[in-house]
């Protein structure tokens, strides 16, 4: 899932400025909670997001595999993934 939203920008060609509604990538928050540590943030586009907390996880040294997880979960807005 890539998410986009439809926004008003100023585009510029040839030196020419023109106001146009073009598709822009969407970026949130995420926020990785493992039991007993503060919680990670970092920002992304949404989708797939258990995938992207255990890789993030795996290149920040916070855990050598993946299978090293016994399970995650998203979590509803405010409670962290």
């Amino acid at each position: 899932m890539f998410a986009v939203g439809r926004y008003r920008v100023e585009r510029v060609t040839d030196g020419v400025r023109s106001h146009v509604a073009d598709e822009v990538a969407v970026e949130e928050p995420l926020e990785i909670r493992i039991a007993g540590c503060p919680p990670w943030r970092t920002m992304r586009t949404p989708g797939d997001d258990i995938d992207l907390a255990l890789g993030w996880l795996v290149s920040e040294g916070a855990i050598t595999s993946a299978d090293e997880v016994f399970s995650a979960q998203e979590c509803s807005s405010g409670e962290g993934l």
